[in-house]
């Protein structure tokens, strides 16, 4: 397949770093001659200097023979007119990052008139997970599937879980619910966990089971406080597009919210957009200011601030004052696992957010017709992958045959299948169905399709 990337900020750089080793043939298009010559020179890519709204700057490109025509500039305008023109020239399919809330409104009617096929708002995306992060709050990431009726969770064992220094198969006696330990992250390394695994404080577990269940293993982390009562109040640090899209969320389930921004005319115009929330014209990194505004008070702070460094140290002060749950934006992959290292787990990065959507879709497009990718998600700092199939016919190999009986991948599992709106945590004798979608775990392997899990023979 053939791919073409308009911009190469950050996302761009992204998707170029995945694509060079999915795709036959990979160009990015940018106005700055020298991030294109550094894309170029780091990745297996092609290179083109120039504006990916320009139809001639295209055709030298080969958008006309294009699968994925994909525009991630600063610009929701240059995105948009760069598909539709990438599209009349034969692209496939077109992707267009657009981020302001005004456009999104009228995302259907751009997609039907204009032609694009995905349009991607990272601001939004990240405004979601922060939602779903406040809604369990002892989780530090959220992985939702079947429209996010079922969840994996990543969760961290500390010194007073009841799991500290239990084994899996022990660990039976206290998990005496349907779940399943899907991941585990242990320094840098990633492992499927076996009954000899013992969990030791510091541990990134990846676990599922059903909602009211995820609830009881909260307790066997020694986090029992946080069920006693729920996130209901959030103090926002930021009042920037992601701090729009949470605020919408947020008002939905009556979250008390106040936005603290120091930039008056962004202060001024989320005020008059949401004029039913506190919001405060000041310096948010200050500690007087934190103080007088009440951090203290609050059930969750979130840090949106454009400067990563000054989101984790908020977070940092918040934790230190009880607040229950903190997130921070962090963009530079340099500073997330300093963030991990000094204690700030919660954190989101729409950069890779927006890439894993995007990731998510061109594994549809690449799936046969027997299974279909439904959902996507990097995890455990990229080195797994996350994938929901929904199978579709019965071509496929893995239907039809017990589990037990099937050759699946060591580094592979099938964390639950979902059927007639069921979660089921499969044993040997289980069987894979057509309608079933199958959440797969996979590390170290490129899965495409639902039959990739098997050893190849």
């Amino acid at each position: 397949m053939k791919v073409i990337i308009v911009g190469g900020g950050k996302v761009g750089e992204l998707l170029c770093a995945d694509f060079s080793n999915t795709f036959d043939e990979v160009t990015i298009i940018d106005t700055n001659e020298r991030r294109v010559e550094k894309l170029v020179e780091t990745y297996d890519i092609n290179g083109l200097v120039g504006n990916g709204a320009n139809s001639d700057i295209l055709l030298e490109a080969d958008a006309a023979n294009a699968d994925m025509f994909i525009s991630v500039t600063t610009s929701d305008e240059i995105n948009m007119i760069s598909c539709i023109a990438a599209k009349q020239i034969g692209a496939k399919y077109t992707i267009a990052r657009i981020r302001n809330p005004e456009y999104s409104k009228t995302k259907e009617f751009i997609k039907q008139s204009l032609g694009i096929d995905l349009m991607v708002n990272p601001e939004y995306e990240a405004a979601k997970q922060i939602f779903y992060m406040l809604k369990y709050p002892t989780a530090i990431k959220v992985e939702s599937f079947s429209n996010n009726k079922f969840n994996i969770l990543e969760v961290i064992i500390n010194e007073n879980s009841i799991l500290n220094g239990v084994s899996l198969i022990e660990s039976k006696k206290y998990i005496d619910f349907p779940s399943l330990v899907c991941l585990v992250e242990r320094k840098g390394d990633v492992f499927v966990p076996r009954g000899n695994y013992i969990f030791e404080v510091g541990d990134k577990v990846h676990i599922t089971a059903s909602n009211k269940n995820l609830k009881n293993f909260y307790k066997l982390l020694g986090n029992k406080e946080n069920l006693e009562k729920k996130v209901t109040s959030s103090l926002i640090i930021g009042a920037g597009k992601i701090a729009h899209y949470l605020v919408e969320f947020l008002q939905r389930v009556s979250f008390y919210t106040k936005v603290i921004e120091i930039d008056k005319e962004k202060a001024i115009s989320l005020s008059e957009t949401f004029p039913e929330i506190d919001v405060i014209w000041a310096d948010g990194s200050d500690r007087d200011t934190l103080i007088e505004e009440g951090i203290q008070t609050f059930d969750s702070c979130i840090s949106l601030t454009g400067l990563d460094e000054e989101n984790i140290i908020i977070n940092l002060y918040a934790h230190k004052l009880g607040i229950k749950k903190t997130v921070a934006k962090v963009n530079r992959a340099s500073l997330k696992q300093i963030a991990e290292d000094i204690g700030q787990y919660s954190y989101i990065t729409p950069k890779e957010i927006v890439g894993n959507i995007i990731k998510k879709y061109t594994k549809s497009l690449q799936c046969s017709r027997s299974s279909d990718i439904e959902s996507y998600y990097r995890i455990a700092n990229s080195k797994a992958e996350v994938i929901e199939f929904k199978i579709t016919s019965d071509n496929a190999k893995v239907i039809g045959t017990k589990l037990k009986d099937l050759a699946i991948n060591d580094n592979m599992l099938i964390a639950f299948i979902i059927r007639n709106n069921k979660q089921i945590f499969p044993n040997g004798e289980d069987e894979i169905k057509v309608n079933d979608n199958v959440v797969v775990v996979s590390y170290g392997n490129k899965l495409e399709h639902i039959d990739d899990i098997l050893v190849r023979r």
